[in-house]
């Protein structure tokens, strides 16, 4: 008998799949309002009389087979066109700002120097 490698793997919650991925929740919700976040699972389980204070159970899980398709997904948009054309275009407005910065009379290269004045030695 043959054991699918993917069957093994556990599911995410959204905490570990942002650990895993080095982001912060809040990227995370930022992805999924765009639709570019995994596919979540949600698991309910209902409320039984005196069981965790009459209330149920949600848990939120992202599958292994979800994170794949969505690692793909991100590669595949990652080497699109458009998301060239936007890096090249972030880059340029980084780099124009930094010459606007640097030309600027408030710069921190154009303050002058403070003279740090010793105070005399005490015997």
């Amino acid at each position: 008998m043959d054991i699918d490698p993917t069957a093994t793997e556990p599911a995410l919650s959204i905490d570990a799949f942002c650990k895993i991925e080095g982001m912060s929740r809040g990227t995370f919700y930022k992805l999924r309002r765009i639709g570019m976040a995994p596919q979540l699972t949600e698991i309910v389980i209902p409320a039984e009389p005196g069981v965790n204070h009459g209330r149920g159970l949600h848990f939120i899980r992202i599958s292994a087979d979800a994170h794949r398709a969505w690692r793909q997904k991100i590669a595949k948009a990652r080497a699109s066109k458009a998301s060239e054309l936007e890096a090249a275009r972030a880059l340029a407005q980084r780099v124009a700002a930094a010459k606007l910065a640097a030309a600027s009379p408030a710069h921190v290269s154009r303050r002058p120097r403070l003279v740090r004045r010793r105070r005399p030695r005490r015997e």
